[in-house]
């Protein structure tokens, strides 16, 4: 066998030749020819009793090439993989016969060209700054408000009594657009907080002052929302049942005692916990914001050839994942395009920039992990089962039957990735 190697860049694939000539596939030839006639079906005649005269005459050059073709396929390809190449696939290569004759068979094997990579510098980085984390007094009140949710109150008011930003409000509602009803604008006693913004903007504020019976409110549907309804006035047709006052239990040691929280027992404690949880937050999103930047510089810095096939598919995938998800809010593209204003093109040319940049972020982040080599240590994988074990309350050693080690390795690798970057830059 003889092989030669190919890159064909404006198309970003690569081509293995694989040739078969001479003794090897007149041999080939010859196994081909008998296994065509031990497999040749002639009506009258029982399979592997045809006479050899008769069965000449069904045995077509076409038939014994495309045998012998099947005979060497994995034989050409392993003989290729066992070369030193220097044009590496990305994908599993695809055989196709170039050429075949009584002389000689050329296989190619084409496959998408392994993405190349010359990574810039990836450590002291000055141009992207690190923001500083602080957590507000409100941002500590609005938290342990929603701990306080858990134990409200709920107390009719008056009959006489006017709707309050906090209250809830059971009533019925029908919507109109131009004097008609439209779909999904209608419910019976629905229940609502008034200031919990569930409804579109200017619906519950417009709700405020109201009592109990029939009454109307105008509003216009945002921009945002579902074709039909986008930037569109509509009336609402109201009847208020009910209207409750929430009251909120007192922020005091009573308080953390119904919470019953590890290790908390006081609420000057539970204040420097939800502290102490708001910072630990914070401060993730803004690690992770300050990489994601981060890597997009590096990217910048480095060299990179993506395969134009490459960002094709990964174009492809994230059409799929996107009309997934506009079907998911009763969407299809073309309600999406009208909503928005976007052409085909202008949709395609955002998601082929995301692609790139998926592939590229992939590429310079393995790249920094070959380079650090970070070990992932047992006393790591443990304490990584530990965590989940108490964030879901279920014991450790039942977690290590729910979680594939492997997926918590790549998970640790990525976590020990994400915090070297942070560490080294800025």
């Amino acid at each position: 066998m003889k092989f030669t190697e190919l890159k064909i860049i404006e198309q970003g694939q690569g081509k293995w030749t694989v040739t078969i000539d001479g003794t090897e596939w007149t041999e080939t030839l010859k196994k081909a020819k008998n296994r065509v006639l031990a497999n040749l079906e002639v009506p009258g005649f029982r399979k592997g009793k045809i006479p050899a005269a008769q069965a000449e005459k069904y045995v077509t050059p076409s038939k014994i090439y495309n045998e012998a073709y099947r005979m060497m396929v994995s034989p050409a390809f392993d003989f290729a993989r066992a070369q030193e190449v220097k044009v590496e696939p990305m994908n599993s290569p695809e055989p196709i016969p170039a050429k075949v004759s009584e002389k000689e068979l050329v296989i190619e094997f084409l496959f998408d060209l392994k993405p190349e990579i010359k990574l810039g510098d990836y450590k002291n980085i000055k141009t992207v700054k690190k923001e500083t984390v602080e957590v507000t007094k409100e941002e500590i009140e609005a938290v342990i408000d929603q701990y306080c949710e858990q134990f409200i109150m709920e107390k009719p008011k008056a009959a006489d009594a006017k709707i309050e930003k906090g209250d809830i409000v059971t009533f019925d509602f029908k919507g109109f657009m131009n004097g008609e009803a439209f779909k999904g604008g209608e419910a019976k006693g629905h229940k609502l907080v008034i200031g919990s913004n569930q409804f579109i903007p200017g619906f519950e504020d417009s709700m405020i002052g109201l009592g109990l019976g029939e009454a109307k409110i105008d509003v216009t549907f945002p921009e945002g929302y579902t074709p039909e309804l986008a930037n569109k006035p509509a009336t609402f047709e109201l009847n208020i049942i009910e209207v409750k006052a929430r009251e909120l239990p007192k922020k005091d040691d009573e308080l953390v005692k119904d919470l019953n929280l590890p290790n908390v027992e006081t609420f000057a404690q539970f204040e420097a916990k939800v502290k102490e949880d708001i910072t630990k937050q914070k401060s993730q999103n803004v690690k992770n914001q300050f990489v994601n930047d981060l890597i997009n510089e590096i990217i910048k810095n480095s060299t990179i050839e993506l395969p134009k096939t490459a960002i094709e598919n990964q174009t492809a995938d994230l059409r799929k994942e996107f009309e997934a998800q506009l079907k998911q809010q009763g969407l299809d593209i073309k309600k999406y395009k009208k909503a928005t204003g976007l052409s085909d093109e202008a949709i395609k040319a955002e998601l082929t920039a995301d692609a790139k940049n998926k592939l590229e972020t992939y590429l310079v982040t393995s790249e920094i992990r070959s380079k650090e080599k970070f070990e992932v240590t047992e006393e790591a994988i443990n304490a990584k089962f530990e965590n989940l074990a108490a964030q879901f309350g279920i014991p450790a050693d039942q977690i290590k039957t729910m979680v594939n080690p492997e997926m918590l390795k790549s998970e640790i690798v990525n976590d020990l990735l994400v915090d070297f970057l942070y560490s080294n830059n800025g």
